[in-house]
């Protein structure tokens, strides 16, 4: 059977070895084990290669440890690390992106080449996800953004990170749009507001929480998901509604729900 590695990005990091395609490796983990709680699960189908550029971990005996089970079926998974790995994975080993409903429904998404528009100082509410986890309001542009939480000069800052850009929907009185699902949309105008209107030594980034959120997360994703550092930044794209109900009708059902 062909090894495959998956990442877990959303909840908790883990560097994964499994015999399942990436559709059964997402139902597996929401649904089919008493190691996670019902949830949605965040995951990159990882490109083998990685074991040859970095040693840091332990792979050369995987098809002795990721083996099928006595009766013949697939190995589910194979934890090959719990801890840091996001910062030891090369960025060019990254690949699909999965986005798995707590019900197990699992959708693909693919890089896609990404453009900043010229906005000015506007904010965008970013949830970050992995290994940093705040949701927070700021006035710069995913790249940007990436580059100022990765910057090994600043006195704190990590190696690498994966966000979402969310929705900042208004209403018909410009204020954000009731259905959005956040608990405080006040703070979070309030934050923005910070943002785009602040002098010049105000902070670029506000933060509205230090604790991630699950309800309703899917339905409020902007454009989509960012993992970026130094050296560049990757885009996955989100569908547009129309595309979700024409082409993924399940999964954005269930994601809705949830």
């Amino acid at each position: 059977m062909q090894i495959r590695y998956y990442m877990i990005c959303s909840r908790f990091e883990a560097l994964v070895a499994s015999h399942l395609e990436p559709e059964a490796f997402g139902l597996y983990m929401a649904v089919g084990t008493k190691k996670l709680a019902s949830g949605q699960v965040l995951f990159y189908e990882i490109d083998p290669s990685f074991a040859t550029k970095t040693d840091h971990f332990r792979v050369g005996d995987i098809e002795a440890r990721c083996v099928p089970h006595a009766d013949g079926s697939p190995k589910r998974s194979k934890y090959l690390s719990v801890y840091r790995v996001m910062e030891h994975l090369p960025l060019s080993v990254f690949g699909a992106l999965y986005l798995t409903t707590s019900d197990g429904r699992v959708m693909r998404l693919d890089e896609a080449p990404y453009t900043e528009p010229d906005e000015g100082v506007r904010a965008s509410l970013y949830q970050e996800l992995c290994p940093l986890i705040p949701l927070v309001v700021s006035g710069l542009p995913p790249s940007r953004f990436a580059k100022a939480l990765t910057d090994p000069e600043r006195l704190v800052s990590v190696p690498r990170q994966f966000f979402a850009d969310l929705r900042l929907d208004r209403d018909a009185q410009g204020r954000l749009a009731s259905w959005l699902p956040y608990t405080d949309l006040a703070h979070i105008e309030d934050c923005v507001k910070e943002v785009e209107h602040g002098g010049a030594g105000e902070k670029p980034t506000k933060t509205v929480s230090r604790t991630p959120r699950s309800t309703g997360f899917f339905r409020t994703i902007r454009r989509g998901f960012f993992l970026g550092d130094q050296c560049g930044l990757k885009y996955y794209p989100f569908p547009s509604r129309d595309h979700l109900e024409i082409h993924h009708a399940k999964w954005w059902h269930s994601a809705s729900a949830q």
